[in-house]
């Protein structure tokens, strides 16, 4: 069965006419013959609304009683896109997570899909039913409902695809693709064609929201390509490609190597723990802690003081702080630990591919930000990402300041080259 997969994010869907446009588009696909899944967002700002309801009436809200009730906005969102393709004589169903064979692992609010039945929504395809699925959401080892993470809709939209054999997965946004900067920083940044899943997983880890990062992973694992476009269905979008014969071909400039793309957070929170104990056992166990509460990590350092004493430093989502202060504390009771939270520091990141190879591309950027006045507390390297530790003020400035000595808002772009190419300025 020849299944198309689509992905419209809640932007999309904010408005009625906007619902009815969406129905009409799969309306087009599914009468061409082909077997249409549709994955949906909640609407709008409905997510950020049902936050703030459960913190209304609770400041901590029960973990499962709040992913019931955020699972509410997808389910809202797949039953008006149903009710809109009926209405055009189209036969759709709409499914939960659960309800389309989504299984997840882990704790509320932090669900990883483990596995996919294809059964329920195979069914309804073979009567000839577009299947709209609520995202963001799957069941768990305990018949529970849990949540995906923010963006989580897009990772249900991979983890169909994969389930279904289909070869791409079409993300339909407020973007026309994947930029070489955020737009709003950067206004004339570049729009990438095309982008391998490595590349692509290291920009949206690092800041860039286009995508969420494990979606991006498991469409590299599984060798399914992500495109990206505008709602409108205007323009050609980005592809980042998840199967490997794409990501070698010599025509796609980002399968090169050298820097690709200027990313940045500004909501972590530099947590730096002082403890007497010994270097590495002490800096595993910290690390392990904070894991086990399925808390993602960034720029880890760590040092020894004099004598057997530990610091260590280490980058946690603004939101993740409490979280992964109170594992460190609890682990390292006992050790004369220290915790201190830093919220003056952002993240700056050029990602790329080979950039260990070339260190000039670290020089370039560090000249970058000398020339803009801007101090790198700190630089942690690999070979698809360098990340630069400044002012969280400055954040935006680092931003503007590496994508023009990169040359990124140009269409041969430098980047990918050496530093000593021509088309890097010296």
């Amino acid at each position: 069965m020849d299944i198309c997969i689509q992905k419209y994010g809640g932007s999309s869907l904010a408005h009625d006419v906007q619902v009815a446009e969406v129905a009409r588009r799969v309306a087009r696909v599914r009468r061409s013959g082909t077997a249409v899944v549709v994955v949906v967002s909640a609407r709008g700002d409905t997510t950020d609304e049902l936050v703030r309801a459960a913190t209304a009436v609770s400041p901590a809200p029960d973990p499962r009683e709040t992913d019931k009730l955020l699972a509410t906005g997808e389910l809202a969102s797949a039953a008006l896109l149903a009710i809109a393709l009926r209405e055009l004589g189209v036969p759709a169903v709409s499914l939960s997570g659960p309800e389309a064979g989504l299984r997840a692992v882990g704790r509320p609010g932090a669900g990883v899909i483990a596995s996919v039945d294809v059964e329920p929504v195979r069914s309804w395809l073979a009567q000839g039913h577009v299947v709209v699925v609520a995202g963001f959401q799957a069941l768990d080892r305990d018949g529970e409902v849990v949540t995906l993470g923010r963006g989580g809709s897009d990772t249900s939209a991979v983890a169909l695809a994969v389930a279904h054999g289909a070869r791409v997965c079409e993300i339909y946004t407020d973007v026309a693709g994947v930029r070489r900067a955020d737009p709003r920083v950067v206004p004339d940044a570049g729009l990438l064609g095309g982008v391998p899943a490595g590349v692509m997983a290291e920009m949206a880890f690092s800041g860039a929201r286009v995508l969420h990062p494990r979606s991006v992973e498991l469409a590299a694992a599984h060798g399914v390509d992500i495109v990206v476009r505008d709602a409108s269905g205007v323009g050609e979008g980005s592809t980042i490609f998840g199967r490997e014969p794409a990501m070698l071909d010599s025509d796609v400039l980002e399968g090169r190597a050298g820097v690709v793309a200027v990313t940045h957070d500004d909501r972590v929170t530099q947590i730096v723990v002082e403890a007497r104990c010994e270097v590495a056992a002490g800096s595993a166990r910290a690390l392990d802690a904070v894991a086990r509460r399925e808390i993602p990590v960034d720029s880890v350092t760590w040092s020894a003081g004099g004598g057997s004493s530990l610091r260590m430093a280490f980058c946690v989502a603004d939101d993740a702080v409490a979280g992964a202060r109170a594992a460190v504390v609890e682990e390292l009771a006992g050790h004369d630990c220290a915790v201190v939270e830093r919220r003056d520091l952002g993240r700056v990141s050029v990602v790329g591919t080979g950039l260990l190879s070339r260190p000039g591309l670290t020089a370039l950027a560090l000249d970058a930000l000398s020339g803009a006045g801007i101090a790198a507390e700190c630089v942690l390297c690999s070979q698809a990402r360098t990340t630069f530790l400044v002012p969280r003020d400055r954040v935006h400035d680092a931003v503007r300041a590496l994508h023009e000595r990169f040359c990124l808002d140009r269409e041969d772009s430098g980047a990918h080259g050496d530093p000593a190419a021509p088309a890097v300025p010296a």
